[in-house]
């Protein structure tokens, strides 16, 4: 700590504070003899027995123990440290507190003054969005997804005006400087150009801003979402009603905006717009919405992980308070320490798509690192649960379509992340086939044995057996010997010695941790290599298609090969024998061992061969329109540079129109990639 309260400042504090004003926010107290009485809040009972004596400032509850002073009742109900809880009374009640400098203040002082930024752009995005005619759109956006005045002023919701550094301006009128807007990543530099000075522009720029809050309320960062470009308020057709029959002639337009408007085609912002990492906000570390809804948490005992911070608001409008968004990312250990603050019950809620899915796995590798290696029935552990929507729908809409109480209906019909994990694995099985059953059976083994309780995998093993018809007792013998086999191993190489990472030499390419990419290209090398590919679709890829060094290299040899014997018309034997020399290091002589001694399991090869090129394609063309983007994105940057310098017109014209030329040869390109990937999504469909 660079700062200490005085001596005496706390004493001084609780001299000031009256306990029953503090309490009656959160209780409500009914004069009894010379004490207050009403319910707990920190147990559920329907009789009062949490008593409050304004005589000795303090409370206690004979129901459930509970007692202490103002401070420690803070804590308890806001989930405070004590130096937080002192502070949060002192604003309640009006008192200034008195510190110690201990050591340099300069870093708290600058914490201080990044979040008053914060603030300051809080109330002027508000500003915006409800008192200025640009904010007209954005607000009639909101209404009609169904998000009433209150909601909007509750999440404290405003608007970015899309102009280049309206914001900009707006703080140094207030006295803060260039690097403390950069350093809140509330504005952004252009890249340094010797010749030019470096520009400064608005981070959020036409977007409906979500303020991201800490649990003290403080504004900490910033959400921006586009208005979609379908979307036309009341006020855009009476302005084009207006335009059409007033003003006949053609509108003209910038040098920007032609660039901008070629062949009715628009570069696409990203949907989100997020605060970067800085000093006072870390994404991992913090989720939106938890100071409006830890309060409801605590009294649910629960707490709903969606993804949107729309889903978030929408759920608060239907009267469901309880719900908090993961801000992009998968739930992280820290974000589930900190719900673990207010409650220890976790609901995951999510669409039917594949991304809920995956992050419902991610929450459970999560949860096995939070938990660590106690009991999974410790009361201290973390339960956490899925709630998968039917498809194509998102929270909000859920709740906004059909209505809060068939939502908590899903919510209460919500399972175990366990149970899904189980279910999850025996859907990539025909469970019809023998083999295939002993495989999902072999992997769901695999996936018991790494839990912690041995209660819960005997519970598990129950539920797998009922899954999959098999006998409770072989099942149990079989992880047994899984994991004593594997432990004899363990224990027989570190006896000699042994590098225990060494286990297995192909652990890279079986880990869960591979790389999605990686993996499809080694499934593609499955296929040639074991003659699936019978249509040609994998041998007729394109190298380039093969990002890693490895799998491309052995990619190469591979077709070389194939190819030369197709030429010779010679029969090819599969699996398809490469000798070492051929393969030239150790490297590729590893992959392809692996690939060769290993069964690839496909269902149906043809349709698996079809899979694996829309995927490898797909992945290609995503990677080519981004860095298109990224270089259209540049050169409009470089244009809007242009017209505002001080170079003469003429030579200015002449440099705008190099880089419109520039800029619409990658339009084109951006938009023959775009029609590729259309293409390859519609072959894809049918």
């Amino acid at each position: 700590m660079v700062k200490s309260l005085k001596e005496g400042e706390v004493a001084e504090l609780k001299q000031n504070t009256d306990i029953i004003s503090i309490v009656s926010n959160y209780v409500n107290l009914k004069k009894s003899g010379k004490n207050f009485i009403g319910l707990c809040p920190f147990h559920k009972e329907k009789t009062p027995s949490f008593i409050v004596d304004p005589q000795t400032q303090l409370y206690h509850c004979f129901g459930c123990g509970n007692g202490g002073d103002v401070i420690s009742f803070m804590m308890k109900t806001e989930n405070l440290s004590f130096i937080e809880a002192v502070e949060v009374i002192a604003e309640k009640t009006g008192y200034t507190l008195k510190y110690v400098e201990t050591g340099s203040f300069e870093k708290e002082e600058k914490k201080s003054r990044l979040i008053e930024l914060n603030e300051q752009a809080r109330k002027y995005y508000n500003y915006v969005l409800f008192e200025s005619k640009t904010g007209r759109k954005a607000l009639s956006y909101l209404k009609s997804r169904k998000i009433s005045e209150e909601s909007l002023k509750k999440f404290e919701i405003g608007y970015s005006p899309d102009t280049w550094d309206s914001f900009i301006k707006f703080a140094r009128s207030r006295n803060f400087t260039d690097n403390e807007l950069i350093e809140t990543g509330l504005c952004t530099v252009s890249q340094k150009d010797s010749n030019r000075p470096e520009k400064k522009f608005d981070r959020f720029r036409g977007r409906i801003i979500f303020p991201i809050r800490d649990l003290l309320g403080r504004t900490i960062a910033f959400g921006g979402r586009i208005i979609p470009e379908n979307f036309i308020s009341d006020n855009d057709l009476k302005e084009k009603t207006t335009e059409n029959s007033v003003n006949k002639t053609p509108k003209t337009f910038t040098s920007t905006e032609k660039v901008r408007k070629f062949k009715n085609f628009e570069i696409k912002k990203a949907k989100y717009v997020n605060s970067p990492e800085t000093k006072i906000f870390s994404k991992s570390k913090n989720l939106y919405g938890i100071f409006e809804a830890k309060n409801s948490i605590v009294e649910k005992d629960m707490a709903l992980i969606v993804e949107g911070y729309m889903d978030v608001i929408s759920l608060y409008e239907n009267e469901i308070f309880n719900s908090v968004a993961s801000l992009g990312t998968a739930l992280t250990s820290e974000q589930i320490k900190l719900i673990g603050r207010f409650t220890k019950n976790i609901v995951l809620v999510f669409d039917s798509d594949q991304a809920g899915v995956s992050a419902s796995v991610k929450g459970i590798e999560r949860l096995k690192e939070y938990n660590e290696n106690l009991d999974l029935y410790n009361e201290n552990n973390i339960s956490i649960r899925v709630c998968i929507l039917e498809k194509g729908f998102d929270p909000a809409d859920y709740v906004i379509q059909k209505g809060a109480e068939k939502f908590l209906g899903k919510v209460n019909d919500s399972i175990d992340i366990i149970d899904f994990s189980i279910d999850n694995i025996i859907e990539k099985y025909n469970i019809k086939n023998l083999t295939e059953k002993l495989r999902a059976a072999n992997e769901l083994l695999g996936f018991i044995g790494s839990l912690s309780s041995s209660m819960v995998q005997e519970e598990c093993i129950k539920k797998i057996a009922g899954k999959l018809n098999l006998n409770e007792s072989m099942l149990l013998e079989e992880m047994l010997k899984k994991h004593i086999d594997k432990k004899s191993i363990k224990d027989n190489k570190y006896e000699q010695g042994e590098d225990k990472q060494e286990e297995n030499p192909y652990e890279e390419f079986e880990s869960r941790n591979l790389n999605p990419q990686k993996k499809k290209e080694i499934e593609a090398l499955q296929l040639l290599i074991h003659g699936h590919d019978k249509d040609n679709t994998i041998l007729n890829l394109n190298q380039e298609l093969f990002r890693f060094e490895d799998t491309r290299r052995l990619f190469e040899t591979v077709k070389r090969k194939i190819n030369l014997e197709i030429e010779n018309q010679k029969k090819i034997n599969f699996p398809l024998i490469i000798s070492s020399e051929e393969l030239g290091n150790d490297k590729l002589s590893k992959i392809y061992n692996y690939i060769y001694f290993s069964n690839p399991g496909f269902l149906n090869f043809e349709k698996t061969c079809r899979e694996v090129e829309v995927y490898l394609k797909k992945l290609f063309l995503n990677e080519k329109i981004e860095l298109l983007k990224n270089k259209i994105s540049s050169i409009e940057q470089k244009i809007k540079e242009v017209e505002i310098s001080n170079l003469e017109e003429i030579k200015k014209e002449e440099e705008v129109k190099l880089l419109e030329k520039e800029y619409l040869h990658f339009c084109k390109l951006h938009i023959e990639f775009e029609n590729k990937k259309k293409s390859l999504e519609t072959n894809t469909e049918k």
